[in-house]
């Protein structure tokens, strides 16, 4: 069962290694990024990151699909599922074929061309137009850092920044 897919530019921090695992009960995390996968250091910091009692997998986006898939069905799995960028979500949910229903964005730095969504989303016109994308897909996707933050729908964000 996919018990949770977020949007988090630090991949497996404290937040997610503590908060968001014991919230969502999972037994599982799957990262799904290019860069962590090809890099062996930057798997191991995140091997290191994971809860203890967590199974970890680091695959590439584009072979999480069938992954997540086989994820959607399983009994005993509870998973969150963790990309680094819009850009690896929206890939990751077509590749799904229906699988991923819900995406939590969390910490997306601010910068230069990002413009802020929430104090802790900043979003690029690229991402927006994704995001958007996706909600009219049927996508639900909330904003928040924390598992005790109120979920900021999407919708709501977005109007924000529209005014």
């Amino acid at each position: 069962m996919i018990d949770l897919v977020r949007v988090d530019d630090r991949l497996i921090h404290g937040q997610v290694a503590i908060g968001w695992t014991a919230a969502v009960g999972a037994n599982t995390i799957l990262v799904a990024n290019d860069a962590a996968q090809a890099d062996p250091t930057q798997a191991m910091a995140l091997k290191l990151a994971a809860p203890s009692g967590v199974k970890l997998y680091i695959r590439s986006v584009a072979e999480s699909g069938e992954i997540v898939r086989k994820f959607a069905d399983a009994q005993k799995a509870r998973v969150m599922v963790l990309v680094k960028t819009v850009a690896d979500a929206a890939a990751l949910i077509a590749g799904s074929d229906g699988a991923i229903t819900s995406l939590n964005i969390g910490g997306q730095r601010a910068g230069e061309g990002r413009t802020k969504l929430t104090d802790h989303t900043a979003v690029t016109d690229e991402e927006l137009a994704q995001l958007d994308a996706l909600q009219a897909q049927g996508v639900a996707i909330d904003l928040r850092m924390l598992p005790r933050d109120t979920p900021v729908p999407f919708a709501q964000a977005r109007s924000r920044k529209a005014s």
